[in-house]
């Protein structure tokens, strides 16, 4: 009889759980191909804990991954894979219950993840757990917006924008679009302002440019100046393919479809626990 048993992550090298990863999403809604590198850029900003992150084994052979981000008082489920034949065997509600004893073990009170809409086997086994939806998650994508505008762009500093996300953002913004983690973005990362509108963009040398953050100061929200602010950017950086990841609350949207971007298909549930 198959048996299942947890390793500290921090007991594999970096490429280890890379190539674990990766082999975990083999075949899933949308296949992620994770390198060293990219792993070490989501451990720092997603405030990844590898000594209590784990390496799920089957009869001693490594079969999954669960890596736990933590902050305070709070966890997340950054990311969970099972290797496509070690699916279907109980090995992710053996993991999901050992993941939330160890975390109510250390003293967590909450605890976050959010998985994709579609993938209604992992939402059951999270609800199953006691994972409650809070919101719908969304994505949005726009191809070489033909955009002119003549308002000047100040770019600031990341970790200005990221004061401003913690202050003046929802308190309840899923994990990546949070100010803690905003603040661990840098260059070729680039935020810009204009009058009391923000944003924060990955690299925009690149064909494709990731939008990871749009902020309007409280007392000026209504003024309809995030519209223009991305307007600017567009205009500043022609010839891109802009990214919206499927990871904003459904409600704070409308911003994106005014300037055209137009949903993605694939959305997520922003899910919590009470511990």
């Amino acid at each position: 009889m198959s048996s299942f048993a947890f390793k500290p992550a921090n007991t594999y090298t970096i490429p280890e759980i890379a190539d674990l990863l990766t082999r975990g999403f083999e075949g899933y809604y949308v296949p992620i191909h994770i390198n060293e590198a990219a792993l070490l850029t989501m451990l720092r900003r997603d405030g990844v804990d590898l000594t209590e992150s784990r390496i799920l084994l089957k009869d001693d052979e490594p079969i999954g991954v669960g890596l736990i981000a933590r902050r305070g008082w709070t966890s997340r489920l950054a990311a969970m894979g099972i290797v496509s034949i070690a699916r279907n065997s109980g090995a992710g509600t053996w993991a999901m219950k050992n993941l939330v004893e160890e975390a109510r073990a250390r003293g967590d009170h909450e605890m976050f993840l959010e998985v994709i809409e579609q993938n209604t086997a992992g939402v059951k086994l999270y609800q199953k757990f006691g994972f409650k939806s809070i919101r719908r998650l969304v994505g949005y994508k726009l191809e070489n917006p033909q955009v002119e505008s003549e308002q000047q762009l100040e770019e600031i500093d990341i970790r200005e924008l990221a004061r401003l996300v913690a202050y003046h953002g929802l308190k309840d913004l899923p994990w990546q679009l949070s100010g803690a983690s905003i603040m661990q973005h840098t260059p070729p990362s680039r935020a810009f302002r204009l009058h009391d509108a923000y944003c924060l963009i990955s690299d925009p040398s690149a064909v494709h440019v990731a939008i990871w953050s749009v902020l309007v100061k409280a007392g000026s929200r209504g003024a309809g100046l995030s519209p223009v602010l991305m307007r600017a950017v567009f205009s500043r950086f022609p010839e891109k393919t802009w990214h919206v990841p499927a990871l904003y609350p459904e409600e704070i949207c409308a911003v994106f479809e005014e300037i055209g971007m137009q949903r993605e298909e694939i959305s997520q549930w922003q899910m919590t626990l009470t511990l």
